[in-house]
């Protein structure tokens, strides 16, 4: 079975996170924090990984896995604090901890089935 739409989708996910880290560099009142800096830099990194889950090649499936590993640290200690001082989810944050490990799953499951042949 093809994984290709299922990327795409994924990979329409990523332009939209770049999108809105780009609003919130140059609107911070529309973010929810974050330091402005990294929203430029995540902005680069949503649309470079949006690039790559179109293309998928070999070495892209360490490098996301260090993304999720960054955004599992990041996203997951943002929703804690919130959900602790302010006894708020952080929706955003629950949706990005839920999509992002499940693209490394895809990612390492089509990376060994290409293997296969």
């Amino acid at each position: 079975m093809s994984r290709e739409p299922v990327f795409r989708i994924i990979s329409v996910l990523f332009v939209g996170a770049a999108i809105y880290h780009a609003a919130v560099f140059f609107h911070p009142a529309l973010g929810v924090g974050g330091a402005h800096w990294r929203h430029a830099i995540f902005f680069l990194v949503d649309l470079i990984s949006a690039w790559f889950l179109l293309r998928r090649p070999r070495w892209f499936v360490v490098a996301f896995g260090a993304l999720t590993l960054e955004t599992l640290y990041g996203h997951g200690t943002h929703a804690w604090m919130m959900w602790h001082r302010n006894a708020q989810i952080d929706w955003l944050s629950i949706g990005v901890l839920i999509v992002v490990p499940m693209t490394l799953a895809l990612l390492i499951e089509d990376a060994m089935e290409r293997r296969r042949g």
